[in-house]
């Protein structure tokens, strides 16, 4: 089944995290009230890419009851399908996601009746050397210590050009999604998400170039391990390799982009930014 191209849904997947309590009775209620208005609806509380492609290439929406490492992992593999996503905030912080649990109702229905726009969001994509697959992040690329747990001394270049060499505790390469994570937490600075910019921020360096750098879009940033010590591959919070003294990572602009279904005004990021990280008083 292709997905809808008029801007109605036809089909909706329903991503459960299956480690939240509330979540499978949550998609329960969604998928009967999707069903209950003429939608094909199909569940999973796993998105292991062979079992979900069937699925995944003919949806329109991916509706995900979590937080926002729900949404990291569906766009990792809604990357180059037609499929928006649409979250349901069932975590600690929802910067990603559109609706709250007593509000998926509401927002839906927007959804459905076509009020909503199109929010595209910059991803990047890193490739070992050696000419090994190619993997895409939305929050950020980070290059961090090993199995050893020692610094890591990191030999940073921009379009081939030498920019430095960090020692320090990793090496994060944020979007401007991931500048309000990780790379937040790390000492770097906020940016909106429609830009499309590569946020380079070390952690805890150690006489070294101790601030974050941003880099204009189309940059391409390699990465190699020098010293003595191995460092891992991490992409989104999840080790994917590790890279031996030597071995080296290139980072760029994705060709593919994170689509979000949004319901809220244009202008909602600095609002919601303010709303998760400022306390309540």
């Amino acid at each position: 089944m292709a997905a809808a191209t008029d801007g109605r849904l036809k089909t909706v997947g329903i991503f459960i995290h299956p480690q939240i309590p509330a979540a499978p009775a949550l998609a329960r209620e969604i998928a009967r009230w999707l069903r209950e208005r003429g939608i094909r609806v199909w569940e999973t509380d796993s998105l292991d890419e062979d079992a979900v492609l069937p699925d995944l290439r003919g949806t329109d929406l991916l509706v995900t009851l979590g937080g926002d490492g729900s949404i990291l992992r569906a766009a990792h593999h809604t990357a180059g399908h037609p499929a928006l996503i649409l979250g349901v905030n069932l975590g600690r912080m929802g910067f990603l996601t559109e609706a709250e649990p007593d509000g998926w109702e509401e927002v839906l229905g927007h959804v459905l009746r076509g009020e909503y726009w199109v929010e595209e969001r910059m991803m990047l994509r890193a490739v070992r050397a050696g000419g090994r697959p190619a993997q895409d992040a939305l929050n950020d690329v980070v290059v961090g210590p090993g199995a050893l747990g020692r610094v890591v001394h990191l030999e940073a270049r921009v379009d081939g050009d030498l920019l430095t060499t960090y020692v320090a505790d990793a090496l994060i390469i944020a979007t401007p999604t991931g500048s309000t994570a990780y790379a937040l937490a790390a000492g770097g600075p906020i940016m909106p998400p429609q830009q499309r910019n590569i946020l380079l921020v070390p952690v805890a360096p150690h006489l070294s170039l101790d601030r974050a750098v941003v880099l204009a879009e189309g940059v391409r940033v390699r990465v190699v391990v020098r010293g003595h010590s191995p460092a891992s591959l991490i992409l989104d919070g999840e080790v994917v390799a590790e890279l031996p003294p030597g071995d080296a990572v290139e980072v760029e602009a994705s060709p593919y982009v994170a689509r979000f279904a949004r319901v809220r005004e244009r202008d909602y990021f600095y609002r919601t930014l303010m709303a998760r990280l400022v306390p309540r008083r």
